[in-house]
C-alpha cells in the first residue's frame, strides 16, 4: 500500500466498520460467550482478555492491555495505529480509498486533518484554562473569608459542566460562540484573580 497518511475521519471509519470481536476472531481469538478470550500480550491459561460488545475495545485484566480495534491490532503484529489501520483496511476489504485520491479528495482530507488538529488545541487550551479556573474557585470555595467566596458558590459547577462539555462535546463548543467568548473572560478573570 502506497505511503498515503491516514487522518481521523479515516480511523473513526474503520472502527466503526469493523467490529473489536470481528478482528479478534478473524486474528485468531477465541471468544467465547461472555466475551472473554486467552490474551495474546502475555502467557494466558485462563481467559483474562474482555471483548466488548457493540465494538467498545478490549481490555486484559491480567496485564492491563486495553483499547480499540486499532490499538489492538498494532500490539498484536508490532505496528504503528497508522500500519495498524492501513491493515485493517486491506484485511477487511474496507471501502476506503488510500491510493489514487484526485487533488481534491486529497485536498479534503486536509482539511478535515487540520479541522481536527484545531479543534483538539482549542480542546486542550480550553480545558486548561477551565481547569485553572476551577482550582481557584475550590480555594475560595473552602475559605469563607475569601472575596472569591460568592463567585466560587456561583460559578463551580457551571466550570464542572463546562469542563464536561469540553471532554464530551467539544465540535459542539467550539462552535457556540458564546461559549469560546466566556473562554476568554475567564481567562482574563484568572489573570486579575488576586488584584
Amino acid at each position: 500500500m502506497k505511503s498515503s497518511h491516514l487522518c481521523k475521519a479515516d480511523y473513526e471509519e474503520v472502527k466503526q466498520r469493523l467490529g473489536m470481536r470481528t478482528a479478534a476472531e478473524c486474528y485468531g481469538l477465541r471468544v467465547n460467550r461472555q466475551g472473554f478470550c486467552l490474551c495474546p500480550f502475555h502467557a494466558d491459561s485462563h481467559p483474562s482478555m474482555k471483548i466488548y460488545q457493540h465494538d467498545k475495545g478490549y481490555y486484559c485484566f491480567t496485564c492491563h492491555n486495553g483499547g480499540d480495534v486499532i490499538r489492538f491490532t498494532a500490539q498484536l503484529f508490532g505496528l504503528s495505529n497508522e500500519e495498524a489501520c492501513k491493515k485493517l483496511i486491506e484485511d477487511f476489504s474496507l471501502p476506503i480509498r488510500l491510493e489514487g485520491l484526485t487533488y481534491r479528495e486529497k485536498r479534503e482530507r486536509q482539511k478535515a486533518q487540520e479541522k481536527y488538529e484545531e479543534l483538539r488545541r482549542f480542546q486542550k487550551e480550553a480545558g486548561a484554562i477551565l481547569k485553572e479556573y476551577w482550582k481557584l474557585l475550590c480555594d475560595a470555595a473552602h475559605c469563607f473569608s475569601s472575596p472569591h467566596f460568592t463567585e466560587a458558590m456561583q460559578e463551580l459547577s457551571i466550570v464542572e459542566y463546562r469542563m464536561q462539555c469540553i471532554r464530551e462535546h467539544p465540535e459542539e463548543y467550539y462552535r457556540d460562540r458564546k461559549a469560546v467568548k466566556r473562554l476568554g473572560e475567564i481567562q482574563r478573570r484568572i489573570a486579575g484573580w488576586d488584584e
